[in-house]
């Protein structure tokens, strides 16, 4: 009896030896193995870190230019963060299956403390961040005197590092269905080699970047389309070249935010810039540079408040970029359709919350309630 006892106590060690083993080789990174030219993780097993996120700036709207906390928290920029928040992170449809993928807000100084407890209460990860200067070739009286004021500092979006790949989306999205794919569709994810100097950086300008761009990067984003998406809709081959900063995939690297930055401050910085961050990335991303973008398909981002219900609905459509909210000013206002599909899943979110006993009354819709 002794005999089998010992026996067996051998053999669980083994075992355990065995199994902790083959999960360093398989899983690990540093695997001694992974250098042997004949072997290589397969993509299921790099355990690369994901993110989603967004922006959070200070209220905007006029209900909420006070400091009463019931219209603080009626802000629909902030409602909005929360959807994004309750979509990705416990809505069936539409959340994450990734393992350890928080959705990160980024918010200023000026973002009220009662929005920042709500978002921590109800799971959003907050990344407090400070604000960055314009430069002087920016256009500083439309952009000081607009709500885009604060969005260069969606910059600090590359000081993730802690994450390889983020998701972003600007706070006045909402989803239709999942977005995990993303991360992993080969044509879009995959890292990008920073091509040689081709002669047009800083042409027709008095100088270059202060600092050489990394070796590597990864730039892939929606394109902002000025309205009516039809045309394009039809025949893809339509689709304008233009970056859109409010649906992006990217690797954070604090090397290339530097580069942003030291482009900022040289001559090379973007003339009259009337939309600081994405005006940028037009620039330092653009198709003849030495980092060109991606572009990613209407099919997972479009930004038409009046899109063509059969494409977007039917034709798998996953994230709208419009506002869904009564007032909503600017472009990418949504359509009486949309506006109620944002509605109904706003009120989604707040039912949700309040039978898991952790709604607290906040008013979200607030209109005409």
């Amino acid at each position: 009896m002794y005999l089998e006892a010992q026996r067996f106590y051998v053999f669980l060690l083994i075992a355990t030896f065995l199994s902790a083993l083959g999960y360093y080789v398989v899983f690990e990174p540093t695997s001694p193995l992974l250098s042997l030219g004949h072997l290589s993780l397969p993509k299921w097993a790099a355990r690369e870190k994901y993110a989603y996120a967004t922006f959070l700036g200070p209220p905007t709207s006029e209900n909420s230019s006070t400091a009463d906390p019931a219209a603080l928290l009626k802000d629909p920029y902030f409602i909005s963060v929360r959807l994004l928040n309750y979509q990705i992170q416990y809505a069936e449809k539409t959340r994450t299956r990734l393992t350890n993928t928080p959705f990160l807000v980024l918010v200023l100084p000026s973002v009220p403390a009662s929005q920042i407890a709500v978002l921590k209460k109800e799971g959003a990860t907050i990344i407090p961040i400070e604000p960055l200067d314009l430069p002087e070739a920016f256009n500083q009286n439309f952009i000081n005197n607009s709500r885009f004021r604060d969005v260069l500092a969606k910059l600090r979006l590359w000081e993730l590092t802690s994450w390889d790949k983020v998701l972003y989306l600007d706070a006045d999205s909402f989803l239709l269905k999942g977005l995990d794919g993303l991360f992993t569709e080969e044509e879009l994810s995959g890292m990008q080699v920073t091509l040689p100097e081709n002669g047009t950086e800083g042409e027709g300008r008095a100088g270059k970047a202060r600092l050489d761009p990394p070796e590597t990067y990864l730039m892939a984003a929606s394109t902002d389309t000025y309205g009516d998406q039809t045309p394009w809709e039809e025949d893809p081959a339509n689709h304008p070249p233009y970056l859109c900063a409010c649906f992006m995939l990217f690797a954070p690297s604090s090397r290339l935010l530097l580069y942003y930055l030291s482009v900022l401050n040289s001559p090379e910085a973007p003339r009259d810039a009337y939309y600081p961050e994405q005006d940028l990335l037009i620039y330092v991303h653009r198709k003849e540079g030495r980092m060109p973008w991606r572009r990613i398909p209407v099919t997972w981002s479009a930004n038409d408040g009046e899109m063509n219900e059969e494409y977007a609905l039917k034709g798998g459509v996953k994230s709208l970029h419009v506002k869904g909210w009564e007032g909503a000013e600017g472009g990418n206002v949504a359509n009486d359709k949309y506006k109620n599909m944002w509605r109904d899943l706003v009120k989604e979110m707040e039912d949700w919350w309040r039978e898991r006993g952790r709604w607290d009354g906040l008013g979200g819709i607030g209109w005409g309630e």
